[in-house]
């Protein structure tokens, strides 16, 4: 089937805003078997996701995994989206002056978990979509147990802005979605997320950091140089006996060990800089919702040191 013929197959889809499981099988099929290979085919699947944001489990699924499967193929080192994929991503979902419908936040979510690093502003754009995607509800807003699982796949995501640690914006971020809701009416998985992703920001600042993409070109770079001497790296590296060469490791891990220990055990106490920006948020809008109340009472029940400031507030606020 040639690009002509696959815009006609997508024209043919959607008509009533939905995308059904047969919809997905022939598109496996017929019409993207080998992926998504061109702007042509991609631009074609974003009309279709405009046109039909609804569907059966599969249509999302799809739409996600062929979008991001193509950006993070595009380029060389596979696995990294670039700032000019972001750029041309986000003027995707945006023409027109749309929002992201939730296929969209789908796709994006997916391209953090898949991917090896991804620009900031990628998690900044996404953070903003899915506080609109809340805040305009029929409705009105509430935290469902969807919402729930879609922000932690959001702040754990391991191409996303800390990795597995929880950065100051994505705190922040959490704060905001609480903060458009009464509380109260939240679902409590809603409330267990908040609690446990806060608390690791505050108290735990260790993750792993990727390579960066300029770093990943030049490591594979120097794998595919079939002009380096590995076995004489090896040799040399041996010149003085594997005895020696244990022992010199032994003693970078025991020292790598000792590092980490070290910031695990600072990053156990909440400093005053965290502790003011703690009792800003909380006290914000002058509401202390539930889901800030069990937050107060996690952090009263921790083992740790705790300014003085903190401490006052979560004595009022508990």
């Amino acid at each position: 089937m040639d690009s002509n013929e696959k815009r006609q197959s997508l024209a043919r889809l959607g008509a009533d805003g939905r995308v059904t499981a047969g919809d997905v099988l022939f598109l496996r099929r017929n019409v993207f078997a080998d992926g998504v290979v061109s702007r042509d085919e991609l631009g074609a699947l974003f009309d279709l996701a405009a046109r039909a944001p609804d569907g059966e489990r599969e249509w999302p699924d799809f739409f996600a995994e062929a979008v991001a499967d193509f950006y993070l193929r595009e380029e060389e080192p596979q696995g990294y989206l670039t700032e000019e994929e972001f750029a041309d991503l986000k003027a995707r979902i945006v023409r027109g002056g749309r929002r992201a419908n939730r296929l969209e936040i789908e796709l994006m979510l997916r391209l953090m978990e898949k991917a090896v690093a991804t620009p900031p502003a990628l998690s900044a754009f996404l953070a903003e979509q899915i506080r609109w995607m809340v805040a305009e509800r029929p409705e009105g807003p509430r935290l469902t147990a969807a919402d729930a699982e879609l922000a932690r796949r959001f702040l754990f995501a391991a191409g996303g802005d800390g990795n597995v640690a929880v950065t100051r914006q994505e705190a922040e971020f959490l704060f905001d979605l609480n903060d458009l809701t009464a509380g109260e009416t939240n679902d409590p998985a809603w409330t267990a997320l908040f609690v446990k992703a806060v608390a690791n920001h505050l108290m735990a600042h260790l993750g792993y950091a990727p390579p960066s993409r300029a770093e990943a070109l030049r490591r594979q770079a120097f794998m595919a140089d079939q002009s380096v001497n590995v076995g004489g790296f090896f040799r040399r590296m041996l010149a003085g006996g594997l005895s020696g060469f244990g022992a010199r490791e032994k003693s970078a891990q025991a020292k790598r060990n000792e590092e980490r220990a070290a910031e695990a055990a600072a990053a156990e106490d909440v400093t005053a800089h965290e502790a003011d920006w703690l009792a800003e948020r909380i006290s914000r809008d002058g509401v202390v919702r539930a889901s800030e109340r069990a937050l107060v009472r996690h952090l009263q029940g921790l083992d740790a040191e705790l300014p003085p400031k903190l401490k006052a507030l979560l004595d009022r606020a508990a």
